[in-house]
């Protein structure tokens, strides 16, 4: 373990419940955000089905597998997505109120000086140091479609009002693809694992600022969410924060 790591999640200004969820597993390396959707407290549970669907996935020996041969990663990475969105799915027959729930989910596995994430949904995954700020992840959504098309910039669609609309989430009905990425990091590198209640409100440029102000992991993550609830806090917030120590 060459990470020191904290997570937070925060209602935000404008919800009643909070449907997101984060789980921190450092002594196995691996870090994920879920953001859950559906009526009743339904999103709550499938994002909380979601973070320890996942965290069951990865056994000792799965585990081991994957630190042995690099090529195990990506397979189990996605594989562990693909049985959890199965499970929502099934979980969601269970209950008339869970009828429809889904979660985004977020997941990162750092080994090796690599950082590997797998996702599907707009939850996020940063890079950042003093040089920048990337942007690991890409969103699966409507907007960040026609981004990519050059049909929209990227400040029109974090105001756009079809921003919620996600092109893959767990437990939808739609086919599920979600997409791996691997990352080279340097010692000091910020990993940074976030729901979209915090980039909606705060740019790339905002949220590496106050990532590289002196403070603690535990700090900066309140920070972060002080900042998207100073700037209308529209959502639930959620934050991990993991310092790579090389």
């Amino acid at each position: 373990m060459n990470e020191l790591a904290y997570g937070a999640t925060d209602v935000g200004r404008r919800r009643e419940g909070n449907e997101d969820s984060y789980l921190l597993l450092p002594e196995k390396d691996i870090y994920m955000v879920a953001d859950g959707m559906g009526g009743h407290n339904a999103g709550e549970v499938a994002s909380q089905n979601a973070v320890k669907m996942v965290a069951e996935y990865f056994t000792i020996e799965r585990m081991a597998k994957m630190k042995e041969d690099q090529q195990q990663v990506k397979k189990e990475m996605v594989k562990a997505i693909e049985e959890a969105h199965q499970k929502i799915r099934k979980l969601s027959k269970t209950v008339k109120e869970y009828a429809g729930m889904g979660s985004t989910i977020v997941l990162s596995f750092i080994h090796h000086q690599l950082l590997h994430t797998c996702h599907a949904g707009d939850s996020r995954v940063y890079v950042i140091n003093q040089s920048g700020i990337s942007q690991i992840t890409n969103d699966h959504s409507t907007v960040a479609e026609l981004v990519q098309m050059g049909k929209m910039t990227k400040e029109e669609a974090r105001h756009s009002p079809m921003k919620n609309q996600i092109t893959q989430a767990l437990g939808s009905s739609f086919s599920l693809e979600p997409e791996y990425n691997q990352h080279s990091l340097n010692k000091g590198d910020k990993v940074l694992l976030c729901s979209d209640g915090l980039w909606e409100m705060l740019s790339d440029e905002e949220i590496q600022a106050i990532v590289m102000e002196e403070g603690s992991v535990d700090e900066t993550c309140r920070k972060l969410i002080d900042q998207a609830n100073q700037a209308g806090g529209n959502d639930n917030i959620t934050v991990v924060l993991v310092e790579y120590r090389g």
